[in-house]
């Protein structure tokens, strides 16, 4: 019992040993160099899976839309995004966002989801307008806003 260890310990060292040196059979070929066409392609994966990385921008909302020319009562905002694409390959194509009002407590007052229709080229930006429907009140009461892109098509 004891002898059939030791030869199975001699043999496992002996397989490590061989596994080790530089002529094994298992070891690997050394990984190629990939061409400059499988590189883009990496790169523009990477981009595509991950648009939030590479879509920024800037939210004006301080222009509200009243009910009348007459009126003090809003009834909507129009908000304007001016975005940047920082991709190096990937172009952009229907952005959703989201935007967020808060109080001035920190309260979140609305939320409203929007599609930004446009095509954002690597390295460029351009400005978008919208509007939302908002009640009087609630324009009342924004101290601030946020935006956040949540997804993006990759062209």
């Amino acid at each position: 019992m004891k002898r059939n260890i030791y030869n199975s310990l001699i043999l496992l060292t002996l397989i490590f040993l061989y596994s080790c040196s530089s002529g094994s059979p298992f070891e690997q070929e050394p990984p190629r160099q990939l061409t400059e066409a499988e590189l883009k392609e990496q790169l523009h994966n990477k981009e595509c899976r991950f648009p939030q990385d590479y879509i920024s921008g800037n939210l004006d909302y301080n222009n509200p839309i009243y009910k009348n020319l007459f009126s003090t009562k809003v009834k909507g905002l129009k908000l304007k995004v001016d975005i940047s694409n920082k991709a190096t390959l990937a172009t952009f194509k229907d952005i959703n966002a989201k935007v967020q009002f808060f109080s001035k407590t920190g309260s979140k007052i609305l939320e409203r989801k929007f599609v930004i229709y446009e095509f954002i080229e690597p390295n460029k930006s351009i400005s978008y307008k919208t509007e939302i429907e908002i009640t009087n009140q609630q324009f009342k009461d924004i101290a601030s806003a946020s935006w956040q892109i949540l997804s993006a098509t990759c062209k």
